[in-house]
Parts: structure tokens; sequence; C-alpha cells
């Protein structure tokens, strides 16, 4: 199931109108941090904002992947990411699951933004449709 990572940092925003909505303000400051780390493992990473943050989607061993931007309050720097695996399903569109690849892409993001952002993120287990499930570190 997803993982959903929560941090604050303030980030310097240069020009506000570069993003969609208030949610994707910072994300590509949050983004650019990660995508060296995940570049190191993760070949032909598609990243791009959308209207509700950023995204970073990639495959590995049949498995889709995402780390997913949000940002809460972008003058406190709040923020959220969202890292998910998913497999792909003949007809019916891909299912949200826990896959091998899951649990190192979270450690890689966890240990990214702790670096970045001088302290631990909080990790929370989320279901298949994003809602906490418990606490994971």
């Amino acid at each position: 199931m997803p993982y959903e990572l929560s941090f604050t940092k303030a980030v310097p925003i240069t020009d506000p109108d570069q993003y969609i909505n208030e949610c994707c303000v910072g994300g590509d400051i949050v983004m650019n941090q990660l995508l060296p780390v995940l570049r190191v493992k993760y070949e032909d990473i598609e990243s791009n904002q959308e209207d509700w943050g950023w995204f970073a989607w990639f495959k590995e061993a049949g498995s889709n992947l995402a780390v997913d931007v949000f940002c809460d309050n972008p003058d406190a720097g709040e923020f959220r990411i969202h890292v998910t695996s998913n497999v792909p399903r003949f007809l019916f569109g891909a299912k949200v699951i826990d896959t091998p690849e899951l649990e190192p892409l979270l450690g890689m993001v966890v240990e990214a933004i702790s670096k970045w952002a001088g302290q631990p993120p909080q990790v929370v287990r989320l279901d298949a449709k994003h809602m906490p499930l418990a606490r994971a570190t």
C-alpha cells in the first residue's frame, strides 16, 4: 500500500505564477532534491507538474512506481509526498498494491528528505485509496 511522508521546510519561491495551483508551490524544489537520488537507481523517469502537485513516475521489474509531491502550506513549507507502487492489469487498469520495489524506493525518499530537511519526515502507511492506516516510522 502507499506511504505518505510529511515534513516542513521553508523553500524560496521566486516566481509563484509558474505554479498551476497552491498545492504545486515549491513542489519543484522538493522534486529537484529527489530526482538526482532516484536517477541513480531508476531510468526513464517522467516528472512534471499537474494541477494536484508534482510527480516522478517510472518502472522497475514490471511495477509502476510513483513519487508525488503536494504542498499543504506554501508559506510554512509544509509538504506531503506519496510513494506508491502498482501493477498494470489487462483491461482493468493498474491496481495499487505493495510490490517488492516499494520498500527500497521509500527508503531512498526518506533518506533524501531527511538529509535535505534536516530531520526525518513523518511516515504514515495509507490504504489503496490514500487513507491513513498506521504510522510506519
